[in-house]
């Protein structure tokens, strides 16, 4: 799991497409992960694809229990809800579990939901006065992402895209490292969470 650690740094914004090209980085058990340079942070953008064995509905389910993050989302310490103004908008909290010598890292929130016809999408972007950061744990001034469901038949394509900025002393070309890695586990584990 420690060589997966920097991948969920990247995972937490809305989605933005940028002019850059996806480049396929790879796939496993059924994941594919592409990356691409990002325009507003050192480490790669990444988006990762797979099939899972579940409805839609049941996915949003598992996204908006925040506090059973730690339980399926790569290297999650914890994380919670913080506000929730509507069924389609809320802020949460998430810190990222960070392998010596490395502080965690962490980030505020604010997720919203678009239920159509062909598919959900759940966008989340850094909050930036919801909360004081945490003494010991490095916020993240880049964080945002999407998830993106779509029904095939009995199971959902799932698509995660997420851009972020560690921070602090992680070197971006240790970062780069392990952006393919943590989208694989995070999918897998979710694909489990999801069976049990």
């Amino acid at each position: 799991m420690k060589k997966n650690f920097l991948w969920l740094l990247l995972s937490g914004l809305p989605f933005v497409s940028f002019g850059q090209a996806w480049m396929h980085a790879k796939t496993q058990d059924g994941i594919t992960v592409y990356t691409r340079i990002s325009d507003d942070s050192p480490v790669k953008e990444f988006k990762a694809i797979g099939l899972l064995q579940a409805s839609p509905e049941e996915i949003v389910s598992v996204l908006l229990d925040f506090e059973h993050y730690s339980a399926w989302y790569d290297h999650c310490k914890k994380a919670r809800l913080l506000a929730h103004h509507s069924d389609t908008s809320m802020t949460y909290y998430l810190e990222l579990a960070m392998p010596f010598p490395f502080s965690n890292r962490d980030a505020v929130l604010d997720m919203t939901i678009d239920r159509q016809r062909e598919h959900t999408t759940l966008r989340y972007d850094r909050n930036t006065y919801a909360m004081e950061e945490v003494d010991g744990v490095v916020r993240m001034p880049v964080s945002q992402g999407l998830w993106i469901l779509t029904a095939k038949g009995d199971e959902t394509e799932v698509v995660h895209q997420f851009r972020g900025d560690p921070a602090g002393q992680v070197p971006a070309s240790i970062a780069n490292l392990f952006v393919v890695a943590g989208p694989i586990e995070t999918l897998t584990a979710l694909q489990q969470f999801l069976s049990e």
